[in-house]
């Protein structure tokens, strides 16, 4: 075929910012990590780690789905569901998929899944099943990842089509997407820039709640969250998803953060064997207690997550049950602390 000599074009960039079993809450804060400045679609696929449809989950992916779609760049985004038979015991029909799928529906993005296409085989024969498209009960072999791809590509095929139609006159389904008159001049981006259409109204002539008024209003995202009511409208805040890691490579801390509270950065040497667990490559880490470390963020709108790993642990603390606490507040609220305990959870466990 002719496109296996042009693909992928070496004007091209494929970028995986995938990491071991990390699930949207982490990417719903630190996807700025593992995205490129300029980006021109992102698939996302949590299938495997989100858990079921829970409150919890849907406003993470949420936050996930918006804070990319509000990009400068403005990337499109496509939602893959890749089905495992591990959750299909747990939850049945009724998996992560439908919290991502509700997502999906609301800011208008695809949700592309292999379900629909292989539910019923399961079902009436899990075991060969499993053998012929997975190397467990969650991750799929390589045929497995062949019926994703096709799943993917099935889909681009028939979107493309279904955009050369409508420019040929010959369908009606998509609209006409042209910056002759609506676009900026010389726009980059999604679609040419035609979310970039310029606004001569003044401040105090715009209305936000005529966020439905012009000819691509369905392109804009909501001016509130899922969750949102009507009377959230005039005083919606957009959220700025912000990450502070030890391998924080946009906004590192400064050293002066460090002197004198007890904490040390550590970060693997060149030629450092591949761990198992990418997060453990790069850690602040304190050997004192009471010891105390400052971390700037920055607060638009949302909540603030705290992860950290426990290592050293001996038969002696194992037995008795030995655990630890952090305390975390923000600015001088000490009163409002909010204590993060950690307890031994099993053998060959870490605590997490």
């Amino acid at each position: 075929m002719w496109w296996n000599s042009i693909f992928p074009h070496p004007g091209s960039q494929l970028t995986n910012g995938a990491r071991r079993r990390t699930n949207s809450a982490y990417f719903s804060f630190c996807h700025g990590y593992h995205l490129p400045d300029e980006t021109d679609l992102i698939i996302l696929d949590f299938d495997t780690e989100d858990d079921a449809a829970t409150e919890e989950i849907i406003i993470h992916f949420e936050q996930l789905v918006r804070s990319i779609l509000t990009r400068q760049d403005q990337p499109a985004v496509v939602v893959l569901g890749h089905f495992a038979p591990q959750n299909q015991e747990r939850f049945a029909f009724h998996g992560p998929e439908m919290a991502h799928t509700t997502v999906a529906q609301f800011y208008d993005v695809p949700h592309i899944s292999v379900k629909g296409a292989v539910y019923n085989e399961y079902i009436a024969n899990p075991e060969p099943f499993k053998s012929a498209f997975y190397t467990d009960p969650v991750l799929a072999n390589q045929r497995g990842h062949e019926l994703l791809a096709d799943v993917l590509i099935g889909y681009f095929q028939s979107q493309i089509c279904t955009g050369w139609s409508a420019i040929l006159g010959y369908s009606f389904d998509v609209p006409l997407l042209s910056t002759d008159s609506t676009g900026a001049e010389n726009a980059k981006g999604l679609f040419g820039g035609i979310r970039h259409t310029p606004d001569d109204s003044s401040p105090e002539e715009k209305d936000p709640t005529m966020f439905n008024a012009g000819p691509y209003a369905a392109l804009r995202v909501p001016p509130v969250r899922l969750g949102g009511r009507p009377s959230d409208l005039v005083k919606f805040r957009e959220s700025e998803p912000f990450c502070a890691g030890a391998d924080n490579l946009i906004n590192p801390l400064p050293p002066s953060l460090f002197y004198g509270s007890g904490w040390h950065a550590h970060h693997p040497g060149k030629g450092m064997p591949e761990v198992e667990e990418d997060e453990t490559r790069h850690y602040w880490f304190s050997n004192l207690p009471k010891s105390k470390l400052r971390v700037p963020i920055k607060v638009g709108q949302g909540e603030i997550a705290l992860y950290y790993l426990e290592e050293g642990w001996t038969e002696e603390d194992i037995e008795k049950g030995a655990g630890s606490a952090i305390e975390c507040w923000v600015d001088d609220n000490y009163n409002g602390k909010k204590m993060v305990e950690n307890t031994f959870v099993g053998e060959g466990s870490r605590p997490k």
